[in-house]
């Protein structure tokens, strides 16, 4: 189902973007980024009704790490992931700012619902921008693949057919792994916190991986990389602040960890787009080995070593 879906949603937002004139840049950032981000907003909704903060927060913080760590690294491992000049110069430095203000946040104080809505208010300015380059044309990438199939979808309504189909088969394909994992962690007694923030992170993370290698393969890079940031801040300024709404979060002692390995993979992530040069910036084979390598660290350290 991930796969299958993957592929749908891939070839359906590419189809959607050209035919409407919007890039794909543009369509990874919003449309895709939001509909793979929709598993972490199901699931953090049910466990903060329920008052498992600390699933919800480790959640959020292990899907952002996850989505930069392990996402953007197997996408530039499988190949070279060319960065648009924009996603450099903007939207990474908001993600890295959005990022060290919600880390200090949650550091410093309560998640509640004063600081919801101001991180709410940062996501409506964030979509305001995005819809305006929205209305900019097609991006360099979009005009220049030829990988969808030759004609593609013959009307807008198939191609909004395969992208929702899409969108439903990551999400069972996600809840279904999702369901699996957790009852079983649970029940070998692993802590909420360390469950949301490892293996609900990476089941919710699926459709990202799942899509960003579709798209890699396929050669829209705009749209991987698009839909990995852009999935990272709707969930710092949608995901977290909704949860927030529905039920204030108390950070557990422990979450300092998390708050400085996401800040540093942000950090991290953001230097490596940008490191070779103004007019063609890739992220290198290599360098996606290193952020998994990352990861992998992560995981040892957090439920083995610590």
């Amino acid at each position: 189902m991930l796969i299958g879906g993957g592929h749908l949603l891939v070839d359906g937002s590419v189809a959607i973007a050209k035919r409407f004139g919007v890039s794909t840049l543009v369509i990874g950032l919003t449309v895709v980024a939001f509909s793979t981000s929709s598993p972490e907003l199901a699931l953090n909704i049910v466990a903060s009704i329920n008052g498992h903060g600390d699933l919800s927060l480790g959640n959020i913080f292990g899907s952002n790490i996850a989505n930069l760590a392990l996402v953007l690294g197997i996408g530039a491992f499988i190949c070279k992931l060319p960065v648009t000049g924009r996603v450099v110069k903007v939207e990474f430095p908001w993600l890295v700012v959005f990022t060290l203000v919600v880390g200090l946040v949650t550091y410093f104080g309560s998640l509640n619902r004063l600081w919801a809505l101001f991180f709410l208010g940062f996501f409506l300015f964030v979509m305001w921008q995005w819809f305006q380059i929205g209305k900019k044309g097609v991006s360099k990438v979009a005009e220049q693949s030829g990988d969808v199939t030759p004609e593609g979808p013959r009307s807008a309504f198939a191609a909004w057919t395969m992208l929702i189909g899409g969108l439903v088969l990551l999400g069972l394909g996600g809840k279904a792994t999702e369901i699996g994992a957790v009852s079983g962690a649970l029940t070998l007694g692993i802590s909420k916190l360390l469950v949301g923030s490892t293996i609900v992170a990476i089941a919710t993370s699926l459709p990202e991986v799942v899509t960003t290698i579709v798209a890699a393969r396929k050669g829209h890079a705009d749209l991987a990389v698009g839909n990995v940031v852009g999935s990272n801040i709707f969930n710092i300024l949608f995901v977290l602040p909704i949860t927030m709404l529905v039920n204030p979060i108390t950070p557990p002692e422990n979450i300092d960890t998390y708050i400085y390995v996401m800040v540093s993979i942000t950090l991290i992530a953001w230097f490596l787009t940008k490191r070779d040069g103004v007019k063609e910036n890739r992220i290198q084979p290599y360098e996606g080995a290193i952020l998994m390598g990352f990861y992998v660290l992560f995981l040892v350290y957090i439920s083995v070593w610590r």
